[in-house]
């Protein structure tokens, strides 16, 4: 009912409106696995066809913006969580609503209501401050970090002066990330497995078979940001409360009636969200053709995942199953970009993520971090572009890495090839469970 409202809303003001923009693109895209994928060799990773449509609608100082998507999906990959989408029960096709707001500005303050997305941070295609919007990690292949972000439902108003900017965000209703659930997508038995120990598995298949925050004023998330623009430097403070978008995950035995002890031949998997807050702070300095970048953010006793044999162990012991323990947790980058002549740009960085009072019973290690690169170059009349990206684990050296060509058949159409690449190091890592997922896609767009 809040799709129809909008698109509503939309039409009406397009009737009343004094300037009225349409956009749009068509994208056909399929991926397949490469040889060195063992079981996912030749298969299909990925094969969409992405209808996105944008309105604008200008009246005097305000706009209505609705952006959406009709997706088909040849995989049966799609998968909900509730309220970023409507997805056939099959996973094959997907109506999303990206944004939809009314925004209104006037000379020292603006206002903006609706489903929108916000960026937050200076980080390239990291997550260190920007946590107001979840994600669609049910897409691995050929993704695109600003792309697999979900709308959120809030008001923001915004104090406006000439280097400076001060937004309040309410965020009514919690949305989560969308997780792989669908059982025609390629990640889900990677993130859900079928097998645990030995033990069978009975994985989540809905988004409601986790534990959702209840609709109440009192469980709404408030978000602040600063910034300021000076000549020497763009800085910003964040503040966060909120909800973790991700669920942390609980591994309950199956119980019957005729369960004897330390028999757990059957697991079941799922989740709940947690409360967390975040402060956090970045700067863009540039220097001629360099900008250095810096990003840190803090999250106090933030509720961290705990491994499924603790809660197992836990479970028989105590018959009780903690999914988390709180600790403070600390992530930083520090990043250059660099824009010589010729149509280069070279972007490097440095990640870092520390747990403190770290204890064997968390689900990750305690100390992670990383470098990335990436390298973009036009040629032929800017026609032609070529990217080459990766991501390098610096405690295991498993990594990630991204290259794809990108040539403009004409204004309106780009064809792409676009490879991406896995290695596991000489321990999984970061990097290393993805590495059956290592493929190769073709991508053909139309802008109109």
């Amino acid at each position: 009912m809040k799709r129809f409202t909008a698109l509503g809303l939309a039409l009406a003001a397009t009737v009343c409106s004094q300037e009225t923009v349409f956009l749009g693109s068509l994208t056909a895209q399929a991926g397949v696995g490469l040889p060195n994928t063992h079981h996912n060799k030749g298969d299909f990773l990925l094969g969409q066809t992405i209808f996105d449509g944008s309105i604008k609608s200008y009246l005097d100082e305000a706009m209505v913006y609705v952006n959406g998507q009709i997706v088909h999906d040849a995989l049966g990959s799609q998968s909900t969580n509730g309220s970023s989408a409507f997805v056939a029960d099959d996973g094959t096709y997907a109506l999303k609503l990206r944004e939809a707001y009314i925004d209104w500005k006037g000379e020292m303050l603006a206002l903006r209501i609706g489903r929108q997305i916000v960026s937050w941070g200076k980080a390239d295609d990291i997550q260190i401050t920007d946590v107001l919007n979840p994600r669609d990690e049910s897409s691995f292949v050929a993704s695109d970090y600003n792309e697999s972000k979900l709308g959120i439902d809030a008001v923001r108003l915004s104090l406006l002066t000439e280097k400076t900017q001060i937004d309040a965000y309410w965020i009514p209703f919690f949305t989560p990330s969308i997780l792989p659930l669908a059982s025609g997508n390629p990640l889900n038995s990677q993130v859900f497995p079928r097998k645990f120990d030995g033990s069978r598995v009975g994985v989540p298949e809905k988004y409601n078979d986790f534990e959702l925050p209840e609709k109440k004023l009192s469980k709404s998330e408030l978000a602040l940001r600063a910034s300021a623009y000076t000549s020497f430097a763009d800085l910003s403070l964040y503040g966060f409360y909120g909800w973790d978008d991700l669920p942390l995950i609980r591994y309950s035995p199956y119980i019957n009636e005729f369960y004897e002890e330390n028999d757990l031949d059957t697991l079941l998997v799922s989740g709940e969200y947690k409360r967390m807050y975040m402060v956090g702070a970045d700067a863009a300095i540039p220097y001629g053709d360099l900008v250095f970048r810096f990003e840190g953010a803090f999250f106090p006793k933030r509720h961290i995942q705990t491994t499924a044999y603790y809660q197992l162990e836990k479970f028989v012991n105590e018959n009780k199953i903690p999914t988390s323990e709180r600790k403070n947790q600390a992530v930083g980058l520090a990043g250059l970009d660099w824009t010589p002549s010729g149509g280069w740009t070279i972007t490097a960085q440095y990640v870092m993520d520390k747990i403190f009072n770290y204890n064997d019973n968390l689900d990750r290690r305690d100390y992670e971090h990383q470098a990335t690169l990436s390298i973009e170059k036009s040629v032929l009349n800017e026609t032609l572009t070529l990217m080459a990206s990766g991501a390098l684990d610096l405690r295991y050296f498993s990594s990630a890495s991204e290259l794809e060509i990108d040539y403009k058949l004409t204004d309106a159409i780009t064809l792409s090839l676009i490879g991406d690449l896995y290695f596991r190091g000489y321990k999984y890592g970061m990097y290393g469970g993805y590495r059956d997922y290592s493929s190769v896609t073709f991508k053909g767009k139309m802008s109109f």
